[in-house]
């Protein structure tokens, strides 16, 4: 057998291999980026996450071609974890394991004992591999692995960290309407004090600053948390902005606080070419996707200030912005939305899932690996 190489990307036609990959290994159940989208992710020009962090790709070579991927991430300062993710390979263990190693190697030369993902690049874009069900069908910025990946993960070397979820609901079948309007008509006066409002477009730069405010409030407490750079924050509003063509962003305000948000974007994932390219007539299809011509939305933002948890706020608020959410659904002819990703230690949202009824729908693993500085 021809001998491994990893090499790390340096070159334009080694980063356009690493492109490229995807598409090619894509049937053995990899999902498939848009080369364009992905190719500005690494582009500082574009992508100003990474002024504050240090990212390397890497290719393995054998006889001369490509036969797998990966990208290590660690940030410059402040906290957060050094991350691999950006994954893709043919199913064989040695590749995987040499992937992972180089990953590693990146990280421990910058100091880090430790090596956490699937995470493109951190716990805010795309969370780790999938466990469950096999060959899932397509979603928003939920990743598509194959299903020996995470056996092969854990034979490098590296232990589970814990799961996240994904939760369906059927609009069909959905209960929650109902149940909240009965709830706030027994609840005038509190509900007098909430106030929903839709996200601006025209004050677009500052309505994603609100965004990222209430986002770190909300989640900073998770598992994995990093908060949100400025840079992270502009490329978040540049990924968010054709989304909402025909999602929304909906603001929920206590007494003129802010006191949570929900996003729902439709899903366009079915929509991506096969080979990752849009042109000549891969637009077509995602124009109409983007413009909410799918069956299906996700919701990926879906929080409450922690401030405001266990007051009288926060179920009233949580259960406008998911009636909300669920009226727009309705209105954009969407017949499922799938909300995700959950912490699988999250009773309280769980326990929220069940009662809409939105059943588990995906589950997806992270893993935690040791550097080769803390191996020695």
């Amino acid at each position: 057998m021809s001998t491994l190489r990893i090499i790390e990307v340096a070159a334009a036609a080694e980063a356009e291999a690493f492109l490229a990959i995807p598409a090619r290994l894509g049937p053995l159940g990899w999902g498939v980026p848009l080369r364009w989208e992905e190719a500005r992710l690494f582009d500082a020009g574009w992508n100003g996450f990474l002024r504050d962090h240090a990212v390397a790709r890497f290719l393995a070579i054998r006889a001369g071609q490509p036969v797998g991927r990966i990208a290590a991430c660690v940030p410059l300062a402040g906290p957060g974890p050094a991350t691999f993710g950006f994954l893709c390979s043919e199913g064989d263990a040695g590749v995987v394991a040499a992937l992972l190693d180089a990953a590693r190697g990146f990280a421990a030369r910058h100091g880090r004992s430790h090596l956490d993902g699937p995470l493109s690049f951190t716990i805010n874009h795309e969370v780790g591999a999938l466990i469950s069900p096999a060959g899932r069908a397509p979603m928003l910025r939920m990743p598509r692995t194959p299903d020996w990946l995470p056996t092969m993960i854990e034979a490098a070397g590296f232990v589970p960290l814990g799961d996240v979820l994904a939760c369906t609901l059927d609009l069909a079948a959905e209960r929650h309407r109902a149940r909240f309007a009965a709830l706030a008509a027994r609840r005038p006066a509190e509900m007098a004090r909430l106030r929903l409002r839709r996200m601006d477009r025209r004050d677009w730069r500052a309505e994603v600053a609100r965004v990222a405010a209430l986002y770190d409030l909300a989640w900073g407490r998770n598992r994995h948390a990093v908060p949100l750079r400025p840079g992270e924050v502009e490329m978040m509003g540049k990924l968010l902005r054709p989304l909402l063509f025909a999602g929304e962003v909906v603001f929920a305000d206590w007494d003129g606080a802010p006191v949570g948000l929900v996003a729902l974007v439709p899903n366009i994932e079915p929509a991506l070419p096969r080979d990752g390219r849009l042109l000549p007539f891969g637009w077509v299809k995602l124009a109409h996707a983007l413009a909410g011509g799918g069956e299906e939305a996700r919701i990926p933002m879906l929080g409450i200030a922690p401030g405001f948890r266990g007051h009288p706020a926060s179920a009233l608020a949580m259960g406008a912005l998911l009636a909300e959410a669920i009226g727009i659904a309705a209105r954009r002819g969407w017949r499922r939305i799938e909300i995700s990703w959950i912490l699988e230690e999250n009773a309280a949202m769980r326990n929220a899932m069940a009662r809409l009824p939105a059943p588990e729908t995906g589950r997806w693993r992270l893993w935690r690996g040791a550097t080769e500085s803390d191996a020695i």
